[in-house]
């Protein structure tokens, strides 16, 4: 399991933009290739060259932040409606999919389907110098086995900077997951940092958390070997909730650690989570951002 490092809001205001022309980028080690910065272009396309734009940087870190902090690789499947992934964990016990319409990117020329196999272990060698307000080209080269990430300032290509890193496309021989078909009586969208916060102070105490949901109240419980234990609950009618359907009394245990990991990084582009779980099922974290949304299911812990 990768180490998640809660990551600093970094948006910066309209004229703060960081300078970057003619700043020289840093290497990102051996394995990540073809590294170089420029100006007046960016890369050359060809016929059998993609390009997509994503508007913002912190889109594209966040979300890859996330996954990395899961996944050590996995297939891109994208095609002309978007970009998607379906990937469990090396441990089995986590679902994530993920769904980036093109139609919300800033420039999209994918025509046909594509399979790009990536490494995150090398994605996140160019995550962390990625800023908020810098755009982020992904582009695809099927002539050449090898995808690009090319980072400009907020003006795009028009700025003339760039800076762009080239890795290779591996294969990826993934099993076929299906997506699941659950129906839940709990349906709880809350605020992110709140979640987060409650989840945080639960893994002081344990590396286990447990949901218990009624009709009129939502509680976060944790407890320890040594009997220390913390409880968080709310009224189902507290504005930290934006969405509460509860049918019947449920409760459940999950990783806080896994869980963590992955929300820590998506409360930078997302305000809202919207819980998912029943008794002994997997639990499912459904967020939505700018451009997309993903689904994570994470197995129960059996008390």
């Amino acid at each position: 399991m990768a180490e998640s490092e809660e990551p600093e809001r970094e948006e910066r205001e309209e004229g703060e933009e960081e300078e970057t022309e003619g700043v020289e980028a840093e290497g990102t080690g051996e394995e990540v290739s073809e590294g170089e910065e420029g100006g007046a272009g960016g890369v050359v396309e060809t016929e059998e060259y993609y390009r997509i734009m994503f508007p913002k940087g912190k889109e594209f870190r966040y979300i890859f932040t996330a996954l990395a902090n899961l996944l050590q690789e996995s297939n891109l499947i994208i095609d002309s409606e978007g970009i998607k992934m379906k990937s469990i964990d090396p441990s089995k016990v986590s679902l994530v999919i993920l769904n980036i319409p093109g139609s919300g990117l800033e420039e999209y020329t994918v025509t046909k389907e594509l399979k790009i196999g990536i490494s995150f272990d090398l994605i996140k060698k160019i995550l962390k110098r990625v800023k908020a307000r810098e755009k982020v080209e992904l582009g695809v080269d099927t002539s050449r086995n090898r995808f690009f990430v090319t980072i400009y300032t907020k003006k795009g290509r028009e700025g003339g900077f760039y800076r762009r890193f080239g890795l290779p496309i591996i294969n990826i021989a993934e099993e076929e997951v299906p997506e699941p078909k659950l129906e839940y009586p709990v349906r709880i969208r809350m605020d992110m940092d709140v979640f987060i916060d409650v989840l945080s102070s639960a893994n002081e105490f344990s590396d286990s958390v447990r949901f218990i949901a009624k009709e009129d109240t939502f509680s976060i419980m944790a407890e320890s070997e040594g009997g220390k234990a913390i409880e968080t609950t709310y009224t189902s009618s507290d504005e930290v909730f934006y969405e509460y359907s509860v049918q019947g009394s449920h409760d459940a245990m999950y990783s806080v650690e896994l869980l963590l990991d992955f929300i820590k990084p998506m409360k930078q582009i997302s305000e809202t989570v919207t819980i998912e779980f029943d008794n002994n099922k997997p639990l499912k974290l459904t967020i939505d951002f700018a451009i997309g949304s993903v689904q994570f299911y994470l197995a129960p812990r059996v008390a």
